[in-house]
């Protein structure tokens, strides 16, 4: 954790290790007044430059909490602060007189918003988190506190003067904007890390040319201009300020800005007022050119708008300043010099002619103080967090933190989606999801080495929490929980295998699924085959299906391999679906609930239905971990053209050809159909791309017997689609997750019995999302092969996924199966030649691809050549 004895107001600079590699940051706020808001767009206009490429994800921390949260609170804030200033300034002083009260009422509003916001955090999986609001600061706390958040975390205090519900002595850094505040911030959180930052607005509030911005403005250049701005809701004695500020003169033309607060600016507008002196506006778009304008700024709470004020070189004066925090920064600003306060209309004439008429002192934004770079974002970003597990033993330079002996830190409970593929694990079934990929040589000519792996991880791992995540029990009858490692050693999780020549590797790459992962660290491991012709490398990598599925498998390698020098195009935010604050919608909302709850109900009637997986020779307790993979590589061309004559999505054709292929290899002649589980993602954006199992799934019975090829994938289609149609992936996953409120033990034994060859004899998966360019050390991605876990008693395992101009299969096999490989693999080329052949015999002339469903799965590979059609098995 950053230090908090650093010295008030002293820079805290502790090294960001990931460097300028892009992020996923997610930016707390609340939409109440505008400031929190303008303090998240700060932060992110500046993740985006110190970070190109990152992803900046927001939540609204009230509409997070509930149905009607937010417009509860903004009412209650709106009647204290208009019509009960005294009840507000009892509240305000009340926490910082009475410690128990400012704990008791942090605790609860805590607990409350970090219940409400674990999940959004958890969709959206960020390596950053940054809070610009209270009460989610209270919810981040709570959630370091109970459940191990581990990804750093830091607090903006958009106020000029933090009080206690700003600051948590359980976050990363609490970052204030001059260094007459950290003294305040020390006694409303003790022990809190704090540091001080520039005045968190947009880069474009800055001082420029006044006349030209008068002008763009539309105001009169030649007068001196006074904004009258008191925040997004127009709150306080703005009316008669703006009176008196008229009467000075024609040499001052008055700016009124009313944000939300039309009424206001319908009573302005009706002001008997000589031409030119006053200016009414409702919400200004573009108020970095108006403060450049401005010579001078009234406002009354001390917010975001002083903030950009004192930013842009405009001097500030606190009019009546509101109740409690307005009175607050009207007091430290005034003390650190900052401002001036009035406090009534004689008092503020005095002090505006006395700013716009004659010399007066530079403004203090020139004058230096010392202040976090970069709004103190690498602050954040290279923090440890309390919770977060030390290096391993002989690495540590510090204890383990983690309270009194004997007591478990906190940790992030498994969602049970992801627990479940933990209590599946046995002796002789690994559940390890990956990918092999082969790379071209470097741009020197020579292949990949070990030492460009090392380098790679040592760089992106600071900045990739799903890869260092770590098991760790919570207790018994409770499901096991991450802890985020700070270090993770490269090294530790690397395995090279050199080949010898003619060897293509294929053994190595058995081995290494064959072995299952360390549960003791971080869940996964990466191989480098090297010695192969042509100096090509191959690149096996394999992660626990609890920490993701295939599609996540892949997000973790995407962000793992781009190279740093990604072009900074911004990606477009993320932010989970948000109430609407009115009636409109409404009458949709429910009919869409209604429809959601019919089709679950649909579903899980068809797995009541469901019988049992039909018994085959195929299915048999699998005696160890021992594993083969075979590869096989389908031309996409070939592949889609076979789509479109058979009417067909890619997913369902590679569907039907496994079925195919899985009956040529059947041992013993064919039984009529084989059980599939096959993944499916219906809604691929309200999921976290790097973590998580997030997939429901359907059950399919693939017909195998030996029947044309055309006719199987138009079975397999209706069968796919009727399945979806079904509901049965909403069913399946709210199984999942309702699993997750038995006790472990039950849930893992209803696992252990639901996930085996009682109800599935093989599993299908496709990846529909391919690998975009990627490289390490210039040298280039050639192909992804992805490999999908094996069941009890599911000696077979396919993946596909789509890889630029071709279809990369990988199929997992018990050792038991090994001869069968290669006669799969010739099996599956039959098939798409046979489908072909009927093609080009009888041509489709529509070539749309109907109700193409997005479907996931586990993801990575080998290499097997084409053989020549095998005879028919049996």
């Amino acid at each position: 954790m950053i230090a908090a004895d650093s010295g008030p107001g002293q820079p805290i600079r502790p090294p960001d290790p990931a460097g300028s590699i892009a992020r996923r940051v997610l930016i707390v706020s609340a939409d109440i007044g505008g400031g929190h808001d303008a303090t998240g767009r700060a932060l992110e206009e500046r993740v985006h430059a110190l970070w190109p490429g990152s992803r900046v994800g927001w939540v609204d921390t009230l509409d997070a909490m509930g149905p009607g949260v937010g417009p509860t609170f903004r009412r209650t804030y709106l009647t204290n602060v208009g019509a009960t200033p005294w009840l507000y300034e009892f509240f305000w002083s009340s926490l910082w007189r009475h410690r128990w009260f400012a704990d008791a009422s942090k605790w609860f509003t805590g607990s409350w918003a970090g219940r409400r916001l674990a999940p959004v955090i958890e969709a959206f999986d960020p390596d950053l988190i940054l809070s610009t609001y209270p009460i989610g600061s209270a919810g981040l706390a709570w959630l370091r506190r109970h459940r191990g958040l581990g990804v750093p975390v830091g607090a903006w205090v958009s106020d000029f003067a933090p009080h206690p519900f700003w600051v948590y002595s359980q976050l990363d850094l609490g970052v204030v904007v001059h260094p007459a505040a950290v003294p305040v911030a020390a006694v409303a959180a003790p022990g809190a890390a704090l540091g001080v930052c520039a005045p968190p607005v947009l880069q474009r509030f800055r001082p420029g040319d006044r006349a030209e911005a008068a002008r763009r403005c539309g105001l009169d250049p030649d007068r001196k201009v006074v904004v009258v701005a008191c925040g997004s809701y127009s709150l306080g004695s703005v009316e008669e300020a703006i009176a008196p500020l008229v009467g000075i003169g024609d040499a001052v033309q008055v700016v009124a800005v009313c944000g939300r607060n039309e009424q206001l600016a319908d009573r302005l507008a009706r002001l008997p007022a000589p031409a030119g002196r006053l200016v009414v506006r409702a919400w200004v778009e573009d108020m970095p050119t108006l403060l450049q304008a401005a010579h001078l700024l009234v406002t009354n709470a001390g917010g975001a708008t002083a903030l950009e004020a004192w930013a842009s070189g405009t001097p500030v004066v606190m009019y009546r300043p509101i109740a409690a925090h307005g009175a607050a920064n009207a007091a430290l600003m005034t003390a650190a010099g900052l401002a001036e306060t009035a406090r009534d209309p004689a008092a503020l004439v005095a002090v505006v002619r006395s700013r716009l008429v004659g010399p007066h002192p530079p403004h203090p934004l020139r004058e230096p103080h010392p202040h976090l770079p970069d709004l103190g974002l690498p602050a954040v970003a290279g923090a440890r967090s309390p919770v977060e597990a030390a290096p391993p033993a002989g690495d540590r330079p510090t204890p383990s933190p983690g309270g009194p002996a004997g007591r478990r830190p906190p940790s992030w409970p498994l969602r049970p989606q992801d627990a479940f593929f933990r209590y599946v694990q046995s002796a002789t079934v690994a559940q390890e999801i990956g990918v092999v990929l082969e790379f071209g040589p470097r741009p020197d000519g020579e292949a990949l080495t070990r030492e460009d792996l090392v380098t790679l991880l040592a760089r992106r791992l600071p900045a990739i929490t799903t890869l260092r995540r770590r098991l760790v029990s919570r207790g018994p009858g409770r499901r096991p929980g991450w802890v985020v490692d700070r270090y993770v050693d490269p090294a530790a999780h690397l395995a090279e295998a050199r080949v010898a020549p003619g060897d293509d590797g294929s053994a190595a790459v058995d081995r290494f699924w064959s072995q299952p992962l360390a549960l003791d660290r971080p869940p996964w491991q990466i191989l480098l085959v090297g010695g192969l012709p042509d100096r090509r490398s191959r690149v096996a990598v394999k992660l626990h299906h609890c920490l993701g599925d295939g599609l996540s498998a892949i997000g973790v390698l995407q962000r793992l391999l781009e190279p740093a020098t990604t072009p900074a195009a911004k990606p477009a935010g993320w932010a989970p679906a948000r109430p609407a604050r009115d009636g409109a919608g409404k009458g949709d909302r429910v009919r869409d609930t209604a429809r959601r709850v019919a089709l679950t109900a649909r579903g899980l009637a068809r797995l009541a239905a469901q019988g049992p997986a039909p018994a085959t020779e195929l299915n048999r307790p699998l005696s160890s971990p021992r594993r083969i993979l075979v590869t096989a590589t389908l031309p996409a061309a070939e592949v889609l053209r076979a789509a479109r004559a058979c009417r067909a999505h890619a997913s369902e054709l590679m569907l039907a050809l496994t079925a195919g292929a899985l009956g040529r290899v059947h041992p013993t002649p064919a039984p009529p159909r084989l059980r599939a589980m096959f993944a499916v993602s219906r809604d691929l954006r309200r999921r976290a791309p790097t973590q998580g199992n997030w997939t429901g799934a359907v059950t399919l019975d693939l017909p195998v017997r030996r029947i044309p090829p055309r006719f199987r994938v138009a079975v397999v289609r209706q069968s796919l689609r009727t399945a979806l149609r079904s509901g049965e992936p909403e069913a399946a996953g709210l199984v999942m997750r309702a699993m997750g409120a038995l006790p472990a033990p039950l849930h893992a034994a209803l696992a252990r019995r639901f996930y085996s060859s009682r109800h599935l004899n093989v599993i299908v998966s496709y990846v529909p999302a391919p690998l975009r360019p990627l490289e390490v050390a210039g040298a280039p991605l050639r192909s992804a092969t992805p490999v999908v876990p094996l069941a009890e008693g599911v000696p077979v395992g396919v993946g596909i996924l789509r890889g630029g101009d071709t279809f990369e299969v990988g199929a997992l096999l018990d050792a038991s199966l090994a001869e069968v490989g290669p006669a799969f693999v010739a099996a599956l080329h039959a098939e798409l030649a046979q489908l072909l052949a009927e093609a080009d015999r009888a041509p489709v002339a529509d070539a749309r691809t109907v109700g193409a469903p997005a479907v996931s799965a586990s993801g990575p590979p080998r290499r097997a050549p084409a053989p020549p059609e095998p005879p028919p098995c049996g």
